[in-house]
């Protein structure tokens, strides 16, 4: 599996820990890279676990991966960002893999759930182009890079995922 912008691995530890066969790379900035390697470590899950460290809009991938994770992602970038980040991501998959949005999703007139559209007043602030997108949106770019098996799914932490197939 490949998490995107991972951070702190925190929900790619978690799937590796219910599977331990799963081996995990997380793309991330190299300067948050150290950090990530060091809760990994801590979990004592350093064997499941690779690095690659780069900016997600212009780095490489790599190729192969069954599980693409974006939590928290998506909502940092423009609409043509995140176009081109699912082709991206579209591209470094197997056939069959599955890329995940984990964020909030937005209502049709953006304006439920309430704190997704609180959040997208701090994406204006602070942010270049980010915003919280819409169902129809992310489905959008998933369809665009030749996705499909779409379905949305409620999560009980306040965002909801988005999950297609190549």
């Amino acid at each position: 599996m490949l998490d995107v912008g991972g951070g702190s691995a925190a929900f790619s530890m978690e799937i590796v820990k219910k599977n331990p066969s799963i081996k995990a790379a997380v793309f991330d900035l190299p300067h948050v890279i150290p950090l990530t390697k060091k809760y990994v470590s801590e979990a004592g899950l350093l064997d499941n676990f690779y690095f690659i460290e780069g900016n997600y809009l212009t780095g490489d991938f790599e190729t192969g991966y069954d599980l693409i994770l974006l939590s928290a992602v998506v909502h940092i970038n423009s609409y043509e960002e995140n176009k081109k980040l699912i082709n991206k991501c579209a591209d470094s998959l197997n056939r069959n893999g599955m890329i995940i949005i984990n964020d909030f999703i937005m209502n049709d007139d953006r304006t439920q759930p309430y704190h997704g559209a609180l959040f997208s007043i701090n994406m204006l602030v602070g942010t270049a182009g980010g915003d919280t997108y819409t169902e129809k949106e992310i489905r959008e770019w998933f369809e665009s890079a030749g996705l499909n098996n779409i379905e949305r799914k409620t999560t009980s932490f306040a965002s909801e995922l988005i999950i297609a197939v190549k």
